[in-house]
């Protein structure tokens, strides 16, 4: 009996391990194109300023960082929004891009950072590093 209990939770673990996680939400950005949001809050910083950070997933490649820019830039005109409504002076877009099928993947990221300024304008971090 115990054999058979044995099989049954080795081919319920290899039934599970095909098993999907729920799909994030895709957001549409104004160009038409469409990313998937894969999480969005606050962080809180023990020694510096909060920041709201959004992670998101694209189907740019990490390494074409001029596309990327693009789309980020287009991110960050409605994360904005989210960001002010939480009184918030920094915010984050953390982009992925996966690589691969299967269950086995792997993928790259990249962090932009934005800043209000004292002058109220907003102010990517990256572009100091131009």
């Amino acid at each position: 009996m115990s054999r058979y209990i044995f099989i049954a939770l080795i081919v319920a673990g290899f039934w599970c391990a095909g098993c999907s996680r729920p799909a994030s939400p895709l957001t549409t950005l104004p160009s038409g194109k469409q990313i998937k949001i894969t999480g969005i809050g606050p962080m809180h910083f023990p020694n510096g300023t909060d920041a709201m950070i959004l992670n998101c997933e694209t189907d740019i490649s990490i390494d074409d960082m001029a596309d990327l820019r693009k789309e980020v830039d287009e991110i960050w005109g409605i994360f904005q929004k989210n960001v002010e409504a939480a009184s918030m002076t920094n915010g984050v877009i953390r982009i992925t891009h996966p690589e691969g099928s299967g269950l086995i993947t792997h993928s790259k990221g990249f962090g932009f950072v934005f800043e209000k300024r004292a002058d109220g304008q907003w102010h990517c971090l990256q572009d100091d590093k131009k």
